[in-house]
């Protein structure tokens, strides 16, 4: 297949039909016209779910206390049958105080069986007013046992990590971010937790999760 473009800039109106831009060197020009998740969120494909502070505890949710069925404050997961797979594309934490476990954060996969809970807390899609997702989760300050749910296993370590010595900042600190961007996808009966290497003392912090439903 021959792909032809023209070097230099071009001028149209709209309706114009015009052959792709190429710079000197063969190159095709790319511009972006929109902000990067514009086109998922424009058709409701995106949603986040956040909790805004824990309470002073990582419920469980720590590789220690990572049994079937545990308590966790913050979970997602796809449930069998969706017909729609979940690509996460940000993990945010904000730590606010306390004594973290000293070592990462981990992505955690559940991935023998998946809750059969309802979901609790609420999740909104980045289109404001858009449909609800298919996905099911976990945003719960004081914790919720997945019932049901398989052992997490640790899958990677996120962008995230902590020395074992008492968070203070009277400065503020920046909301930490991984960014799995499409590389971490959840298919029907798959489900996601993050993963602390302990409990801690005294910990809050605040969770938000972004993922993209794609149809299989």
């Amino acid at each position: 297949m021959l792909i032809q473009g023209q070097v230099g800039q071009v001028t149209a109106l709209d309706g114009a039909q015009n052959n792709l831009r190429q710079g000197r060197t063969g190159e095709i020009i790319l511009s972006q016209a929109h902000g990067r998740y514009h086109e998922q969120t424009s058709r409701g494909q995106l949603f986040t779910l956040n909790l805004t502070a824990t309470t002073t505890a990582i419920s469980a949710g720590n590789l220690t206390g990572a049994a079937a069925a545990a308590s966790t404050q913050f979970a997602l997961w796809n449930p069998i049958g969706s017909g729609f797979n979940l690509s996460i594309t940000k993990c945010l934490i904000g730590p606010i105080s306390g004594t973290f476990a000293a070592g990462p954060v981990y992505h955690g996969i559940i991935q023998t069986s998946v809750p059969t809970i309802a979901s609790v807390g609420t999740a909104y899609n980045n289109l404001v007013g858009g449909k609800s997702p298919v996905a099911r989760y976990v945003a719960s300050a004081a914790g919720t046992a997945l019932t049901g749910g398989s052992a997490p296993v640790t899958f990677r370590t996120m962008n995230l990590s902590f020395s074992a010595t008492a968070f203070a900042s009277a400065a503020g600190t920046s909301t930490i971010a991984d960014i799995p961007d499409g590389d971490l996808i959840l298919p029907p009966g798959y489900g996601w937790v993050p993963l602390w290497t302990g409990a801690g003392t005294s910990v809050l912090n605040s969770y938000s999760v972004t993922w993209e439903e794609l149809p299989i």
